[in-house]
C-alpha cells in the first residue's frame, strides 16, 4: 500500500472515496464564515452532544492532553454542521457521527477555516494531520477532498474528479508534485495546479486533461523533429493560424479511428474562432502554443517573442486549454537565440519530421490527398512527427490534410504505427 491509513476511517472514507471525492470537479458551494457561522449555531441533540464531546476528549487525551501540541482547551465544546468541535490553543478537534474525532491544526487548519470547515464543501476531517511519505510535506483528508500542506506550497485543497486522477497519478509522489492552488473555474470546467504542472476537467466532455510542464534535459536547447523512441509511435500535428475550414473533418476523422492529435493554435486563431479550442480539447486532442500573430520569431527582438509566446498563452487559457509545454515556430523559423527564449518561457520546441505541405494546395490540381499520404509514408520512422494544417488554402480552397488524414491513418496502422500526443515526448 501507498500509506497507512488510520483505522478509525473505517467506512467513513470508503463511502467518501466511492462518492464525493470521485464525482465530478464542478466547484465547491459558496462556504462563508457566514455560512459557517450559520451551522455552528444548529443545535445537537443532548445524546449527540454527549457523544460528541466524550470523542472529543477521549482523542484529545490520545493525542497527549494538554502537554500535546494542541495545548489547553479554549472555551467549550460547540455544535457545528450536525457535530460538534473543541479549539484548543494549538487547533481544533471536530467530530461528527459519520467520521469520528479528527484534530485540525496549523496552516491546513487555517485554510481549511477559510473554506467554511465542516460546513464548506470538504467536511468533516477523516484523519488527523499526517505526515506525507516523503517526509516533506503534511495532510488530512476530508469527507469532501483532501488538503496538502509542504513548506514550498503552503496549504491547499483537492477534490472531485481532479483530486481522483492525481490519486490515481501517485499523489505527491507523482510527476506533478504537490498542489500549487485550490482547484479553480476555468472556461468550461475547473482547474488544479501542481508543481509540475496542472489538471483540467472539462465539464461538457468530462475529460481529465494532464498538463506537464517540467521539461527534460534532452529538449532544450533544440527544436524537436522526432519523438525520441523505438517504439513504432508517430505524432499527427495541426497548426492553425489561417482558418479552421478543415478543423471538424479532421476531429472526425481522428475520433472515428481512436486517435489523439496534437494542435498548435495561435492567439489571432483562437481569437477568431473561440468556440473551437474546446471542440479540440473535449475530443481527447492536446493544444500547443503557435504565437499569437505567426510572425518571424528570427526577426523579433527578446520582449517580442516573450509578448508573443505569452499573448498566445493568455487566449488558450481564456478558452478553457492550456498549451503548456509545446511551442512551435511560425514558418519553422528559428535559431539558438529563439529557442532560448522559447525555452525561457516554459517550453520545448517541436518541429516536425515531415511537412505534408498539404498548405500549398492543389498546385493547379496536379496534387490530391494521396500526395500528402505518400510524404508521410516515405518518412514513417519511430517517433516521426507529421506537420499538418487545419486551414484551407487561400487560393483554391482545398482542404488536403484533412482529405488525406483517413487514409495516413490507415496506411500507417498496415505498418503497424500506433498514435501519441507530443507527450510522449516528456518521458
Amino acid at each position: 500500500m501507498r500509506r497507512s491509513r488510520p483505522a478509525v476511517l473505517g467506512m467513513a472514507l470508503a463511502l467518501a472515496l466511492g462518492g464525493g471525492l470521485g464525482g465530478t470537479a464542478l466547484g465547491p458551494p459558496a462556504a462563508t464564515a457566514s455560512a459557517a457561522a450559520s451551522e455552528r449555531s444548529l443545535p445537537a441533540s443532548a445524546a449527540v452532544q454527549q457523544v460528541g464531546d466524550d470523542a472529543i476528549v477521549q482523542h484529545y487525551e490520545q493525542l497527549g492532553g494538554g502537554a500535546s501540541f494542541l495545548g489547553a482547551p479554549v472555551g467549550s465544546p460547540y455544535d457545528i454542521a450536525g457535530g460538534r468541535a473543541q479549539n484548543y490553543a494549538g487547533g481544533t478537534i471536530y467530530w461528527s457521527p459519520a467520521t469520528g474525532a479528527h484534530e485540525i491544526h496549523g496552516s491546513i487548519g487555517g485554510h481549511y477555516a477559510e473554506l467554511g470547515g465542516p460546513a464548506g464543501f470538504l467536511g468533516f476531517p477523516l484523519t488527523d494531520e499526517t505526515a506525507t511519505p516523503d517526509g516533506v510535506g503534511r495532510f488530512n483528508h476530508f469527507a469532501g477532498g483532501s488538503m496538502y500542506w509542504s513548506p514550498a506550497t503552503g496549504a491547499h485543497e483537492v477534490h472531485g474528479a481532479i483530486r481522483a486522477q492525481w490519486t490515481a497519478l501517485g499523489w505527491e509522489h507523482s510527476r506533478l508534485g504537490y498542489p500549487t492552488s485550490d482547484e479553480y473555474g476555468i472556461t468550461g470546467g475547473r482547474r488544479s495546479d501542481f508543481q509540475h504542472g496542472s489538471i483540467l476537467w472539462h465539464e461538457a466532455s468530462s475529460r481529465i486533461e494532464v498538463i506537464y510542464t517540467s521539461i527534460p534535459s534532452a529538449l532544450l536547447g533544440v527544436d524537436l523533429e522526432r519523438i525520441p523512441t523505438t517504439q513504432k509511435v508517430v505524432a499527427l500535428t495541426f497548426d492553425a493560424g489561417a482558418n479552421d475550414a478543415g478543423l471538424r473533418s479532421i476531429l472526425s476523422t481522428l475520433t472515428a479511428n481512436g486517435v489523439p492529435g496534437t494542435f498548435f493554435l495561435t492567439g489571432n486563431w483562437v481569437n477568431q474562432f473561440p468556440s473551437d479550442p474546446a471542440l479540440i480539447y473535449n475530443a481527447g486532442n492536446r493544444i500547443g502554443n503557435h504565437s499569437m500573430t505567426h510572425p518571424d520569431f528570427t526577426t523579433l527582438t527578446d520582449a517580442q517573442i516573450a509578448a508573443e509566446i505569452g499573448g498566445a498563452q493568455r487566449a488558450i487559457e481564456a478558452a478553457g486549454g492550456d498549451p503548456l509545454p509545446f511551442f512551435r515556430f511560425p514558418f519553422g523559423a528559428r535559431d539558438s537565440r529563439t529557442i532560448a527564449d522559447v525555452n525561457g518561457a516554459g517550453y520545448a520546441a517541436v518541429r516536425w519530421t515531415v511537412d505534408t505541405l498539404g498548405w500549398q494546395g492543389t498546385m493547379n490540381g496536379t496534387r490530391g490527398p494521396d500526395f500528402i499520404v505518400q510524404r508521410v509514408m516515405a518518412s514513417a520512422q519511430p517517433g516521426e512527427i507529421v506537420l499538418m494544417h487545419l486551414g484551407s488554402n487561400p487560393d483554391d480552397g482545398s482542404t488536403l490534410d484533412a482529405a488525406a488524414l483517413p487514409q495516413v491513418i490507415s496506411q500507417l496502422r498496415a505498418a503497424g504505427y500506433g498514435f501519441v500526443t507530443l507527450d510522449a515526448a516528456l518521458g
